[in-house]
């Protein structure tokens, strides 16, 4: 990660941008599958008890479906579930690189729980023709993959949430510390209701509309399969404005602008259109409202992790303005650097190549330009004092008009008025060459005034 800030995406403005952008994108993609995954395996376990009760094969049926369309696809699994995780740890580095964070660790301590979740949940699924013969095992494979799953997540949005308070990051010793917060309790226990809303839109997306050929040709259980996704739906989601609100509430007043007061209520509008929608696909006859609710459920993802990534953003400004100044220096050094490498390339120095490239569009040392000749002007200034006027020059001479600010880094100023005052010494004393091999000569007395 050093490596990438010092020598491949220096964290400039334009840089940190990209940061947030990717973030957004990466929750949009990451969080979604992880909330399907959980509340799939939780249904598809309550679904699998319930028939072990009461046998019912429709319970059954639907269980192994849901299993089947989250579980089943490794790639997915792979792409929507593991490599954004990786990205997770690099963004955030490169956010706060340079400071001294407790929660930064505990995003990449999130990381092997969640591998060993998914794993746990994929011998789960591969138990599942066997779960009447072995149901102990079964259940407890589903029951210790989604425990590890939600613990790892509940430590990730610790971690992050934790990082929208710098006042108080100095109280993070320690994880307990660190889980222990209203605002972050809030915010899990809306992610885990978004889960189980979401839930419901898959099944009436990815069983009624995308994939027909599990429900087709069975009138009873296409009911069956609509009412318990659409009122599956419609109980959990009537409390995510409520956990949202709290979570909100409860977030530092630094985290604040007009953007995020306006996604936060987004995010509330959103969810309710959801319960809308929802009971709509409750009252209908037919598969209605699928595609509808699971792309309004997206949506959520995507307004609420820009909250999130928004709030970061919001309360950090200190330390990106901090990056900012660090990246400018960074590449004046490397221009700097590089003009000095060119300008021995050519036999000269950097305050002769700075001169004959900028300054002498204005000036010569001897004759009137656009500026006064130099020879007549220096004896004022000493290294310093003519380093000075070049960096942030003003109006001295009311014969000649203002000099702009050539816009020289501080590094070519210097070379630039060592190089002026070097040239006028040898032409004083008859050497007009020493110009072109000092660097630093020897300072005149500071001008008079």
């Amino acid at each position: 990660m050093d490596f990438l800030t010092q020598h491949v995406i220096p964290p400039t403005a334009q840089h940190m941008s990209l940061l947030e952008f990717l973030a957004v994108v990466t929750y949009a993609i990451h969080l979604p599958y992880i909330a399907m995954v959980m509340g799939s395996t939780a249904m598809a376990m309550w679904l699998t008890f319930s028939d072990s009760e009461i046998p019912n094969p429709r319970f059954a049926r639907l269980a192994g479906d849901l299993i089947e369309t989250v579980l089943g696809n490794r790639f997915a699994m792979l792409v929507l579930g593991v490599m954004p995780l990786f990205v997770l740890p690099f963004i955030y580095g490169q956010w706060f690189v340079g400071a001294q964070l407790a929660p930064i660790k505990y995003i990449v301590l999130a990381i092997p729980g969640v591998l060993v979740g998914l794993v746990v949940l994929a011998l789960y699924k591969n138990s599942f023709a066997e779960r009447k013969t072995h149901f102990q095992m079964h259940m407890g494979l589903g029951t210790l993959g989604l425990g590890i799953l939600m613990v790892s997540y509940f430590v990730l949005m610790s971690a992050v949430g934790r990082l929208h308070d710098p006042e108080k990051w100095f109280r993070l010793t320690n994880l307990a510390i660190v889980l222990l917060n209203w605002n972050v309790i809030w915010k899990f226990l809306f992610f885990v209701h978004l889960a189980f809303a979401l839930t419901g839109a898959l099944i009436l997306f990815f069983l009624l509309r995308w994939s027909r050929e599990r429900t087709i040709g069975d009138a009873e259980y296409t009911a069956f399969v609509r009412k318990f996704g659409a009122g599956v739906g419609l109980a959990f989601c009537f409390a995510l404005p409520v956990f949202f609100l709290f979570y909100v509430f409860t977030s530092p007043d630094v985290v604040f602008d007009n953007t995020n007061y306006l996604l936060a209520t987004a995010v509330v509008v959103v969810s309710m259109l959801i319960a809308f929608a929802f009971f709509g696909a409750l009252r209908s006859r037919e598969p209605r409202f699928g595609a509808t609710t699971f792309s309004l459920f997206v949506l959520v993802f995507v307004l609420a992790g820009s909250f999130d990534v928004r709030a970061m953003a919001n309360a950090n400004r200190e330390h990106a303005r901090i990056i900012e100044q660090a990246a400018e220096k960074e590449v004046m050094e490397r221009e700097v650097a590089l003009e000095t490498a060119m300008a021995e390339a050519s036999g000269k120095n950097l305050g002769e190549e700075t001169f004959t490239k900028v300054c002498m569009q204005c000036h010569r040392f001897d004759e009137k330009l656009v500026g006064p000749p130099l020879s007549t002007v220096l004896t004022k200034y000493n290294h310093e004092s003519l380093k000075a006027y070049i960096l942030s020059p003003t109006k001295v001479d009311p014969a000649y008009p203002p000099m702009p600010n050539p816009g020289l880094t501080p590094a070519q100023a210097d070379a630039v008025a060592a190089y002026e005052l070097a040239h006028l010494a040898g032409a004083a004393s008859g050497d007009t060459t020493s110009a072109a091999t000092q660097t630093t000569p020897a300072e005149p007395a500071a001008p008079k005034h």
